[in-house]
């Protein structure tokens, strides 16, 4: 199994932080994404998808008129909770390191 990188686990979470919002087509993640300033294009969008179908994490619907449409599952919510847990985690630890860095600047 391939090792995630950071643009692939940042790609996850924002693909699935879109669709928690509601469920999307490829083309509108794209202009999601693009409008977040993210200039990913279909291509390096539909690996990222298939990983998430694969890990049950959102389901894609065949919908007249519009396509696949991708939509959140339970796996898919635990995982974005998950990733914005650990997001959390490191912006407290920044957070306490900029402390950290201010006490020392008053000490002196």
């Amino acid at each position: 199994m391939k090792r995630p990188n950071l643009k692939r686990v940042l790609s996850r979470l924002y693909i699935l932080k879109i669709i928690q919002g509601s469920p999307a087509t490829i083309l509108t993640l794209t202009d999601r994404l693009r409008e977040r300033g993210i200039e990913e294009n279909i291509r390096s969008l539909r690996p990222i998808l298939r990983s998430l179908m694969m890990a049950r994490a959102i389901t894609a619907e065949l919908v007249e008129g519009s396509g696949r449409v991708y939509c959140i599952t339970d796996a898919g919510r635990q995982e974005l909770e998950d990733y914005l847990f650990h997001l959390d985690i490191l912006q407290s630890d920044n957070g306490a390191a900029e402390e950290r860095g201010k006490d020392s600047v008053a000490d002196t």
